[in-house]
C-alpha cells in the first residue's frame, strides 16, 4: 500500500510538474543562432543547399517521432457509463431498489418488485441523460490535426520532392508558398519580399505579419524569422529549415496544455451535487432513524422495511435530474435563437453565474475587419481629423465630401489599391449561382452596396477581396457612392483612370506607387500611399483650402501631431500623396520605369530626396524621381469594436460582471479598443507613470498622480510569468479595469487560473488556437462561430454563432434566469416531500392505515410534477435580473431558507390538506378517524375482518331493508343482513381485530391447494386468527363490520359477500400466492382447541409461542375476557381467552366431510346427519352449486331458499318443494345436499364426499367466503389514498403559482407563461387519467374518486397562495432597494422578513 501511495504521489507530482512546464512561455533559441550554427553537426547537422539524405531522415523520424500531435488516452465508453450509474444520487436509488427486492424476497409482494424495477429504470434513464454529456478530448485533438497540411515540398538528397507532412523531421529544408499551412516550426532561410504569415490562430493578431530571414526580437513569438506550425502563409514564399516537429512545436505545446487542462466543475453541477447530498442526507437520516424506531416499538421487519423505502422514495425527487436537463435544454434552444449554440447544457447556468469575463479582442470584441475609422485631410486653413462612420466613432461621419482635398484623397485610395469587390456579391443570381437575375427590362438586378444599419452603423453587402487595409479603403470610397457608376463608385473611378504603371509595396521602401491616366483631362497622375512619415517626407506641397499650397514646417508638425495622436489611440495610419504630371512629357507614349541601365530610381516624380550616391552597379539617381509630391492626407484604420459591444460591456458592469481584455495584440491597440468598448474608462496606471515622467512630477509635487490609486491597468505579457507571487496577481486583478496585452496562450491560462483563485466564476471568449487552453480551463468557454478556429470551438462549452460579444449578455441573462427558475423549480418540487413523508411517519407513529403508497409518490415525482416543474424554464425574468450582482458561492441552489419555505410552510400546509382529505374520505366510507389509530398494520387493515362494537344502528341487507329483529349492540350480523347502518342514533364505539394467535413454523408444501384443507399445515410465517379469537370478539359484542356506506359506494360488488375463491385475486385480498393468502383471513378457519397434531394438547390451547400482540393490530381488551366454554370448539382446560401466540391448530375449510370430520364438524357446525353440508357457522367458508360463475343470492335458512320449475319460475323453497319444483333459480347459490338440479346441465347438487378436484381443474362445487369486511376497508383505504394523492397535486398547483416569483406578487409577474398553463392542464388531466383509468387503478392502487372528494384540499390551496402573497408583500415593505450610481447595480438591504422568510 505504501509503495502504491508513493508511486501515485510521484505520478501526481510529475503531472503537475509537466503542466507547470507547459505554462511557461516558449523557450526557443534557433532564431538567434546564425545559419552556420543552426546547420552545424552539433545542432541540426544539415546542408541547407542539399537537405538531409533519405537514410538520415528515416533515422531522425525514428528518433523524433512522427510530425503529429499525440492523442490523449481515452476512457472506454462503458466505464464512463458505469460512472454515471454510480453517482451518490444513483447509489441512493440503487439502495432503495435493493431494499424493494429484499422485501419482495421476504413476502413476495409484487408491489415491492414493481417499485424496485421502477427505481432501477429511473437510475438507468438518468445515467443515459448524463452519459450524453461525454468527454470532448478526442474531438479536440482531431481539430488540431486539421492544422497540418497533407504534403510538403522538401529538399532531400539535393532534389525537391513532396513528402507526407507527418514524416518531416528536424533539419528538413522545406518550401512554403502562398496559401500553404506551415507544416512545423521553421526558421526562415530566404523568402520573397512579400512573405507574410497569419498568426491570428496563435497570437490573436488581426493582420498578417511580415517575415524575413533576419532575427528582429529575442522573443520567438515576436521575431520575423520564425514561423509556427498550424499558421497560414497568405502571401509570398520562403525556404526554411525545420527546427521542431510534433508535440515539441509551439502549437504542440498549446495542444498539450489544452489537453492537460482539467475542466472545472460547473457551478450548477456543484449545486446539484450539494442538493443531492442535502436531500439524500435527510432521506437516509429519516429512513434509518425511523426504521430503528419502528423495530424498537415492535413493528414487524417487513413493515419497517416498507416504511424505510417509502421514506427514501418520498424524500428523493426522482425526476429532478431529468427536470434539470430538460430545463437546460429548453433554455439552450432559446439561446440558439439568439445566436448562441450551447454544447454543454450545464454551461447555460454557468454563464449566468459568471462574475468575470476574460475576453479576447480580435474577432470577439472587434469585428475582425480592418476599417477606416478616421480621416485626415486639408481643411480651410490646415489639416484636420474627421470621423468615418464606424463603431469606433459611434457611427458618426464628420468629414466633408465636398472638400477638394477629401475628394482627391478618396480617388487616391481607390486607385492606389488592388483590392476589389467580388462580382458575386454585387448582383442577384439564380439558384445555379452562375446566371444573373434580370429585371423586366432584361437588365441584371444589382444588390445594394449598403446593408441594414446595426447599432447605428452601416453594414455592407458587397464582399471585398485583397489586403485587409486596401479592402477597408475601397469600402469607405464606395460608401460615398449613392448609385453604381457615380463619381465615387470604385469601378467608375478605376475605369475613368486606367492604370499605366505600378510599383508594389515592399518593406524596404514602405510605399506603393500607381500611375493612372485621368481620361477627363488626358493627364497622368502619380498616386502614392504608405507609411505616413515616408509619404510626408516626399511631399513639398499639400491641398489646403481647396488649393495646392507649399507645405511649411508648421503644417508638417500639425500633420505629425495628428498622426501620433491617432497612433497613440491604437489606429494604424497610412499617408496618401499625388502628383499631376506634365502631359507634354508623361503621356501614353512614355515608358515608365522604376530603374534602368543608367539610373537606380524612377524616371518620374515620387519625391525622392536628391542623392549623389552611386550604387554597386555604377548607377546614379534619376533626377526626375526627386520631384516633390502633394500631400493629400491620411486614413487611420483599426479593427473596430462590434457595434453592440460597448452596450453589452456596460450591461455586464451593471450586472456586476468584471470584463477583462486578454489579447495577443499590442498594448496601445488593446488600450484604445478597451476604451472604446468601455472596458477602460479612467486613466491607466501606465499613463499616470508616463505623464509623471513627461512633466517631471515626483511624489508630493503638484499635479503628481499616484499610480497606486489608478483603477485601470494595462499589463503586457512581458511582465507576466508562472513564478509571479499571488500577491502580485492580486494587485493586478484587484483593479476594476484590467487589460492584458501581448499575451501568450500559456499566460492566458495562468490569468484564468488566478481569476478563479480569487473566487470568480470565469467565462473566457476567444477564436484562436491560442485561446483553447484558457477556454477549456474556464468555468465556461465561449468560442466564435464564424471566425473561430475548430480547436477553440471544440474546447468551448458554447459558441457565438454571430461572433458578437453582445450575445454573451443575452446568455448571462438566460443563465441567471435559468438559475432563478431552477431554484423556483426545486422549491416547487420538494414541497411535496413533506406530504409524501408524513403519511409514512403517521403510519409508523400512530399506526393508522398507510395514507399514501410509494407508487403514488412516484406518480407525483415522475408524473404530475414533471411538466409543471419543467415549465418553470419558460418563466419570464423578474425585472431586476440584470441589475443584481452575480450570485456568490454562498447563494446556493438549495439553501436552508428554501428548505424552510418548501418544507416548513408550503409542505406542511399540503400535508394538512392531505390528512384532512384522507380522513374525510375514510369517514365517508364508514371509517371514522377515531377508529383508525393503531389499526393500520398493512397485514391487517383491508386484509383481515374488522370487528366493531356498535351502539344502536341497524343491520341491512343488499336491498337496503332493515332487520328490526336484530340488535347490533348484542347480535352479530347474518349472511342475509351483513351491513351496519348508523341511522339517526347509531355510532361505532370501538373497533379492532381478532387476535392473530396462531403462527406455524414454516411454509406450506409445494402441493398446497388453498381449496383443500388437507394441504394446510403451515401459515408461511404469518400470524393468523382462529375461530376461538373470532368467537371471543363476538362474545364481547364486537361484530364483523361492513359499513352500509361501503355498500352505497361505487366500488361495492355484491359478490364480496359470497366471493368465489377460484377467482384468483379479488381486490388483492385472496390469491393462490400463499404470501398474499395468509396475511388475511384464509378461506376457512383454524382452531386451537380442535388441533390433533399433538395428543397432549387435545381440547386445550397448547404450544405457547409468546405474545400475539402485533403493532397496528389493535385488539379490544374486552376480547381477553372470553369464556372458552362458549366456543364452538371444545376447550376443556383453558379458562379464559389470552393474548398468547400458539403453534398448534387444526384447519377446517368448510367441507362437509374432512379427514378429521368430528373435529371440523364442531368448527363448521354442519348437520351431517341430514347430509346438509351447509355450515351454520357464519364465519366459515361454504360450498354451493350455482348457475353463474360466482355465487349468487344466499339466504341463511333452508326455509327461504327458493326453488324453481323447469321454466325458471319460483315454485317453492328448500323445505317445501316437489319433484317438479327442484330446479336452481338463476342468481341463487345452492349448497351441496340441497338436491337442486341445474336445468342447463341436469346436474344434481347432491352431497358428495369430496367437494374439490385436482388443483387447476374446474371445481365441481364453488367454495365461497364472505370478504365484505376486508374489501370494504381495502377499497375505502384505496379511495382515501387516491384522494390524498389528489390533495397533494392540488397543493402543488398552488405551490407552482407561488414559486413563480421570489419577490414580486403573482399579479405583477402576470400569467404569460403559456407552457406553465399547459403544465397545470396536463397535471389535472393526468390526475384524472390515473384515477379513472381502470388498468392503472390496478397498478397504482388509485380508484374512481367521487367528485366531492376533489374539493377538501382546495381551501388549503387558497391558504398557500394567500400566505405567500402576504409573505412577499411584507418582504417588499421591509426590504429597501438602492442603485449603485457608478455601476448601476441594484442593491437590496434585506429586512427582517426577507432574512427569516425569504429564500
Amino acid at each position: 500500500m505504501k509503495l502504491f501511495s508513493s508511486w501515485r504521489k510521484r505520478s501526481v507530482d510529475n503531472e503537475a510538474k509537466n503542466n507547470d512546464d507547459l505554462k511557461r512561455n516558449v523557450q526557443v533559441t534557433a532564431h538567434k543562432e546564425t545559419i552556420e550554427e543552426l546547420t552545424s553537426p552539433s545542432r541540426l547537422n544539415v546542408n541547407q543547399h542539399t537537405g538531409l539524405d533519405a537514410d538520415d531522415a528515416k533515422q531522425r523520424l525514428v528518433t523524433h517521432g512522427m510530425n503529429m500531435l499525440t492523442p490523449p488516452k481515452q476512457t472506454p465508453a462503458w466505464i464512463k457509463f458505469l460512472k454515471e450509474l454510480s453517482g451518490f444520487f444513483s447509489l441512493l436509488l440503487w439502495g432503495g431498489a435493493l431494499l424493494c427486492f429484499v422485501g419482495y424476497s421476504i413476502d413476495g409482494s409484487e408491489d415491492h418488485l414493481f417499485l424496485g424495477i421502477v427505481l432501477v429504470v429511473v437510475v438507468v434513464v438518468t445515467g443515459i441523460f448524463s452519459f450524453v454529456q461525454n468527454s470532448k478530448s478526442e474531438s479536440l485533438m482531431n481539430s488540431f490535426k486539421s492544422m497540418l497540411p497533407p504534403k510538403v515540398k522538401v529538399l532531400r538528397d539535393g532534389t525537391t520532392d513532396e513528402v507526407v507532412s507527418t514524416k518531416i523531421v528536424p533539419g528538413d529544408i522545406v518550401f512554403v508558398e502562398a496559401g500553404d499551412l506551415i507544416p512545423a516550426d521553421i526558421r526562415v532561410l530566404e523568402c520573397s519580399d512579400n512573405f507574410q504569415v497569419d498568426n491570428a490562430a496563435l497570437t490573436g493578431e488581426s493582420e498578417p505579419q511580415k517575415r524575413s530571414s533576419v532575427c528582429t526580437h529575442d522573443d520567438p513569438l515576436e521575431t520575423t524569422n520564425l514561423c509556427f506550425f498550424g499558421t497560414l502563409a497568405p502571401e509570398g514564399s520562403c525556404k526554411a529549415i525545420v527546427i521542431e516537429t510534433g508535440d515539441r512545436t509551439v502549437m504542440g505545446r498549446v495542444a498539450a496544455l489544452a489537453m492537460s487542462t482539467k475542466k472545472e466543475q460547473t457551478p450548477i453541477n456543484k449545486e446539484i451535487h450539494h442538493f443531492i447530498l442535502v436531500i439524500s442526507g435527510i432521506a437516509l437520516f429519516l429512513g434509518v432513524l425511523f426504521f430503528l424506531l419502528s423495530i424498537g416499538i415492535g413493528t414487524p421487519f417487513i413493515e419497517s422495511l416498507v416504511f424505510t423505502i417509502g421514506i427514501i422514495v418520498a424524500n428523493v425527487p426522482e425526476g429532478l435530474l431529468a427536470t434539470v436537463t430538460v430545463c437546460l435544454t429548453l433554455t439552450a434552444k432559446r439561446m440558439h435563437a439568439k445566436k448562441v449554440l450551447v454544447k454543454n447544457l450545464e454551461g447555460v447556468e454557468t454563464l449566468g453565474s459568471t462574475s468575470c469575463i476574460c475576453s479576447d479582442k480580435t474577432g470577439t470584441l472587434t469585428m475582425n475587419v480592418m476599417t477606416v475609422a478616421q480621416v485626415v485631410y486639408g481643411g480651410l486653413n490646415a489639416f484636420i481629423t474627421e470621423d468615418a462612420p464606424t463603431s469606433f466613432t459611434g457611427g458618426k461621419k464628420t468629414y466633408d465630401t465636398t472638400n477638394l482635398c477629401f475628394q482627391k484623397l478618396l480617388r487616391c485610395a481607390a486607385l492606389c489599391n488592388v483590392a476589389t469587390f467580388t462580382e458575386g456579391s454585387k448582383w442577384k443570381y439564380k439558384d445555379d449561382g452562375e446566371t444573373k437575375q434580370l429585371d423586366e427590362f432584361g437588365n441584371p438586378i444589382p444588390i445594394p452596396f449598403k446593408g441594414v444599419v446595426a447599432q447605428g452603423v452601416d453594414t455592407y453587402n458587397w464582399k471585398p477581396v485583397g489586403n485587409a487595409s486596401e479592402c477597408a479603403m475601397i469600402k469607405l470610397v464606395q460608401s460615398e457612392s449613392s448609385t453604381p457608376r457615380d463619381e465615387y463608385d470604385v469601378d467608375s473611378i478605376r475605369s475613368s483612370h486606367p492604370v499605366k504603371y505600378t510599383i508594389p509595396f515592399n518593406s524596404k521602401n514602405k510605399y506603393q506607387v500607381h500611375v493612372h491616366e485621368d481620361t477627363s483631362s488626358g493627364r497622368h497622375v502619380v498616386l502614392m500611399k504608405g507609411a505616413p512619415e515616408r509619404i510626408l517626407d516626399r511631399c513639398t506641397h499639400a491641398v489646403i483650402g481647396g488649393k495646392i499650397v507649399e507645405l511649411d514646417d508648421n503644417e508638417r508638425i500639425n500633420i505629425i501631431n495628428q498622426q501620433e495622436a491617432l497612433s497613440a489611440n491604437g489606429l494604424r495610419c497610412l499617408g496618401f500623396a499625388e502628383k499631376e504630371l506634365d502631359s507634354n512629357v508623361y503621356n501614353n507614349e512614355f515608358k515608365y520605369a522604376a530603374e534602368n541601365d543608367e539610373f537606380y530610381s524612377c524616371n518620374f516624380p515620387i519625391g525622392d530626396a536628391p542623392s549623389d550616391v552611386i550604387d554597386s552597379h555604377g548607377k546614379t539617381q534619376n533626377p526626375q524621381s526627386t520631384g516633390g509630391l502633394v500631400f493629400l492626407g491620411m486614413f487611420a484604420l483599426i479593427d473596430p469594436p462590434r457595434p453592440a459591444v460597448p452596450g453589452a460591456v456596460r450591461t455586464c458592469q451593471t450586472a456586476g460582471i468584471t470584463v477583462i481584455m486578454v489579447t495577443g495584440d499590442h498594448p496601445v491597440t488593446a488600450q484604445a479598443i478597451a476604451f472604446k468598448c468601455g472596458i477602460l474608462w479612467s486613466k491607466t496606471r501606465g499613463d499616470m507613470i508616463k505623464d509623471n515622467i513627461k512633466f517631471g512630477r515626483t511624489f508630493g509635487s503638484a499635479g503628481y498622480e499616484n499610480p497606486d490609486d489608478a483603477e485601470a491597468i494595462v499589463v503586457p505579457g512581458s511582465e507576466l510569468s508562472p513564478d509571479m507571487k499571488e500577491s502580485d496577481w492580486d494587485f493586478i486583478l484587484n483593479h476594476r479595469q484590467v487589460v492584458f496585452a501581448r499575451t501568450s496562450p500559456q499566460q492566458k491560462l495562468i490569468i484564468v487560473e488566478n481569476c478563479q483563485r480569487l473566487g470568480h466564476i470565469v467565462a473566457v471568449t476567444g477564436d484562436g488556437v491560442n485561446d483553447s487552453p484558457a477556454i477549456k480551463k474556464a468555468d465556461i468557454g465561449i468560442a466564435m462561430g464564424i471566425s473561430g478556429s475548430e480547436v477553440s470551438k471544440q474546447a468551448a462549452d458554447m459558441i457565438l454563432l454571430d461572433d458578437d460579444f453582445g450575445s454573451i449578455v443575452n446568455g448571462v441573462e438566460e443563465g441567471r434566469l435559468i438559475f432563478d427558475n431552477l431554484k423556483k423549480s426545486i422549491a416547487y418540487t420538494i414541497q411535496s416531500n413533506i406530504p409524501e413523508i408524513t403519511p409514512f411517519l403517521a403510519f409508523i407513529i400512530f399506526a393508522i392505515p398507510l395514507p399514501l403508497t410509494t407508487f403514488l409518490i412516484l406518480a407525483i415525482d415522475l408524473g404530475t410534477d414533471m411538466i409543471p416543474a419543467i415549465s418553470m424554464a419558460s418563466e419570464q425574468p423578474e425585472a431586476d435580473i440584470m441589475q443584481r450582482r452575480p450570485r456568490t458561492k454562498s447563494d446556493r441552489l438549495v439553501t436552508p431558507a428554501m428548505i424552510q419555505f418548501s418544507y416548513g410552510y408550503i409542505g406542511m400546509i399540503q400535508a394538512l390538506a392531505g390528512f384532512f382529505t384522507y380522513m374525510v374520505v375514510m369517514n365517508d366510507y364508514g371509517y371514522k378517524p377515531q377508529i383508525l389509530f393503531n389499526r393500520g398494520n398493512s397485514d391487517a387493515f383491508g386484509h383481515q375482518p374488522f370487528f366493531c362494537k356498535f351502539s344502536g344502528g341497524h343491520y341491512v341487507n343488499l336491498a337496503g331493508d332493515i332487520n328490526e329483529g336484530l340488535n347490533p349492540s348484542i347480535d352479530p350480523p347474518t349472511r342475509e343482513y351483513p351491513f351496519w347502518f348508523e341511522g339517526y342514533d347509531g355510532k361505532v364505539v370501538d373497533c379492532g381485530y381478532a387476535y392473530n394467535d396462531f403462527l406455524s413454523d414454516g411454509s406450506p408444501t409445494q402441493l398446497f391447494d388453498f381449496r383443500n384443507s388437507e394441504t394446510y399445515t403451515e401459515t408461511n410465517g404469518k400470524h393468523t386468527a382462529t375461530i376461538e379469537s373470532y368467537e371471543a370478539m363476538e362474545q364481547n359484542h364486537y361484530f364483523e363490520y361492513i359499513p352500509w356506506r361501503g355498500r352505497t359506494s361505487s366500488y361495492w360488488d355484491d359478490s364480496m359477500l359470497f366471493h368465489n375463491t377460484n377467482d384468483v385475486n379479488k381486490g388483492g385480498n385472496l390469491a393462490q400466492n400463499t404470501n398474499t393468502y395468509f396475511r388475511g383471513r384464509a378461506a376457512g378457519l383454524w382452531s386451537l382447541c380442535e388441533q390433533t397434531s399433538d395428543p397432549s394438547c387435545e381440547n386445550q390451547f397448547c404450544g405457547d409461542r409468546g405474545s400475539a400482540i402485533v403493532r397496528g393490530v389493535e385488539v379490544p381488551a374486552a376480547a381477553l375476557n372470553a369464556d372458552p366454554s362458549r366456543f364452538s370448539t371444545n376447550c376443556t382446560v383453558q379458562t379464559a381467552m389470552t393474548s398468547n401466540l400458539y403453534g398448534n391448530a387444526l384447519y377446517c375449510n368448510g367441507q362437509g366431510s374432512e379427514t378429521l370430520s368430528a373435529s371440523c364438524s364442531s368448527v363448521n357446525q354442519y348437520d351431517l346427519e341430514n347430509d346438509i353440508a351447509y355450515p351454520n357457522n357464519h364465519l366459515q367458508t361454504f360450498y354451493c352449486m350455482g348457475v353463474k360463475d360466482s355465487c349468487g343470492q344466499l339466504t341463511d335458512e333452508p326455509a327461504t331458499l327458493p326453488f324453481c320449475d323447469s321454466d325458471g319460475n319460483v315454485c317453492g323453497t328448500f323445505n317445501d318443494k316437489s319433484a317438479d319444483c327442484s330446479y336452481m333459480c338463476d342468481g341463487y347459490c345452492y349448497w351441496p345436499g340441497s338436491n337442486a338440479v341445474n336445468p342447463n346441465t341436469s346436474q344434481v347438487s347432491s352431497f358428495t364426499q369430496f367437494k374439490t378436484e385436482t388443483p387447476g381443474s374446474s371445481a365441481k362445487y364453488q367454495q365461497c367466503v364472505n370478504i365484505g369486511s376486508q374489501e370494504a376497508a381495502y377499497e375505502a383505504l384505496r379511495h382515501a389514498q387516491g384522494a390524498f394523492f389528489v390533495s397533494i397535486v392540488t397543493g402543488q398547483i398552488a405551490g407552482l403559482l407561488v414559486c413563480r416569483t421570489r419577490w414580486l406578487s403573482i399579479k405583477s409577474q402576470g400569467m404569460q407563461n403559456k407552457f406553465m398553463l399547459f403544465g397545470i392542464g396536463t397535471e389535472v388531466m393526468l390526475v384524472l387519467f390515473l384515477c379513472y383509468c381502470e388498468p392503472l387503478n390496478v397498478g397504482l392502487g388509485t380508484r374512481n374518486l367521487r367528485l366531492v372528494h376533489f374539493f377538501p384540499a382546495i381551501p388549503f390551496a387558497i391558504l398557500i397562495v394567500c400566505f405567500d402573497e402576504a409573505r412577499k408583500a411584507l418582504m417588499r415593505m421591509t426590504s429597501r432597494e438602492s442603485v449603485d450610481p457608478i455601476s448601476g447595480q441594484k442593491v437590496r438591504g434585506k429586512g427582517w422578513i426577507e432574512r427569516n422568510f425569504g429564500y
